[in-house]
């Protein structure tokens, strides 16, 4: 079981979302920090292509549109769908660096789908969540 976005919770992660369906012109890319983990600052980027997550890539190399940051909670909340991402984005919960309309409107489509959070659910059920 893996704990919640450790380097193989990441890896993991790529797979999980590979079955994603469809969206045209659904495109961008996401790096997410998380803050105050147990494995210290935690950064990722999905590659997002016509609404299919096509790479995850661990770590803070390379572009992305938007930067989204959560504290370790508030990324546990949103990763379970627990934490709405207007809300979030209204209480200061996620910071943005860059495109912000990317995370909030551009690409909701993703996490906004059922396919996103049946895959997140499953991945959950491998998931160890520290305090």
């Amino acid at each position: 079981m893996a704990s919640f976005l450790s380097e193989p919770w990441v890896q993991e992660l790529g797979p999980t979302l590979n079955d994603l369906p469809e969206q045209q012109e659904v495109t961008g890319s996401i790096r997410f920090a998380v803050t105050s983990t147990p494995h210290g600052k935690v950064q990722f980027r999905l590659m997002i292509v016509d609404g299919q997550v096509k790479e995850v890539i661990p770590g803070r190399e390379g572009e992305a549109d938007v930067i989204a940051t959560f504290k370790y909670p508030d990324a546990v909340a949103w990763f379970q769908g627990q934490l709405d991402t207007d809300y979030a984005y209204m209480m200061g919960l996620v910071k943005f660096e860059g495109d912000y309309s990317a995370f909030v409107y551009r690409l909701r489509p993703v996490w906004a789908s059922e396919a996103w959070a049946q895959a997140l659910a499953g991945l959950a059920q491998n998931t160890q969540l520290e305090d």
